[in-house]
């Protein structure tokens, strides 16, 4: 029996229920292989997308295949440093294909003490939909100023400016929208639309529901488009005017995208998921068998729908 429990814990995993879904803001560092970027961009590390863009400057980016990644520019007008989950052009996924989207982040340095000459930037969750073509964000933390001005001053647009508020994860959001002609996805000069969710109160570590955002939109007539391109934790930072001096760094110590419940297989290529486990016995710390679970991709939840209780388990 001696052996027999000892092999048990030496396999046992813990997973935390929603009273631990947060340690990372404390505990959290980089970790897994990395890539470091100095020039624009787009590629894949491990389960995760990245991208680095700017338009002008000396830039770089440092990104791990735990989703978590390091930014730094120098002399730009505005840098964009992402990662998480691309689905691709076209992908025909609309974003209710996609199952429930939340974003996990750490930001390490809240107070921006490294930015110079900067007089905007956006950190949250940020991403691209076609068919129309969308950039979108979601704002919970900024610097220097909360970007509350978004489309108040586009000429000849009656839907630009603030749309109204929602509430998602306990907070609320002010929500923006603006038509622009610029840079984008679908190449230069491309006329867009963009949303914003900005939060009323910084958050620099924390959980995003991005599905509750979307949904939240929808409810102000605000619809994405029908082909999702990607969804990412973002820092980006900028200047305006432009005279090419915005320099700093930035650094989420953690970040990843992740799914559940998604309607369609096709995205077992996009996000990270686990095997489907069947008969996995479920123990407390003191060793005590609580049952059997069966887990089609989704472990966590699994335990938590069985036995209710927030806490720490191990499993076998």
């Amino acid at each position: 029996m001696r052996n027999s429990k000892f092999f048990v814990l030496s396999l046992a995993v813990a997973f935390a229920t929603e009273a631990y879904s947060q340690d990372f803001c404390n505990t959290a560092t980089h970790s897994g292989e990395s890539t470091v970027v100095t020039s624009n961009d787009i590629n894949d590390i491990g389960n995760y997308s990245y991208e680095l863009w700017a338009d002008i400057g000396n830039n770089s980016a440092t990104f791990y295949t735990d989703g978590s990644f390091s930014c730094e520019f120098n002399n730009v007008n505005d840098y964009l440093c992402r990662e998480g989950i691309r689905y691709g052009m076209n992908s025909g996924l609309k974003y209710t294909d996609l199952g429930h989207l939340y974003a996990d982040f750490k930001l390490t340095d809240p107070s921006f003490k490294s930015y110079s000459n900067v007089t905007y930037s956006y950190i949250g969750v940020y991403g691209w939909s076609q068919d129309p073509l969308i950039e979108w964000y979601i704002v919970d933390t900024w610097s220097p100023y909360r970007p509350n001005w978004i489309g108040k001053s586009t000429a000849n647009c009656d839907e630009c400016g603030l749309r109204g508020t929602i509430t998602v994860d306990g907070a609320t959001y002010e929500v923006y929208v603006d038509k622009v002609q610029r840079g984008s996805i679908e190449g230069d000069n491309t006329p867009f639309t963009q949303y914003f969710s900005v939060r009323k109160s910084k958050r620099s570590c924390g959980t995003i529901d991005i599905t509750a955002h979307f949904d939240g939109w929808k409810s102000l007539g605000l619809e994405l488009g029908n082909s999702m391109y990607e969804a990412k934790v973002l820092g980006e930072a900028g200047q305006y005017p432009e005279n090419g001096n915005a320099s700093g760094t930035l650094d989420f110590a953690y970040a990843k995208v992740y799914t559940s419940d998604a309607n369609t297989t096709s995205l077992s290529k996009f996000a990270p998921k686990a095997k489907p486990i069947s008969n996995v016995q479920v123990f407390d710390l003191q060793g005590k068998n609580l049952g059997n679970v069966n887990a089609n991709g989704d472990i966590k939840s699994a335990i938590k729908n069985k036995f209710h209780n927030m806490g720490v388990y191990m499993v076998k």
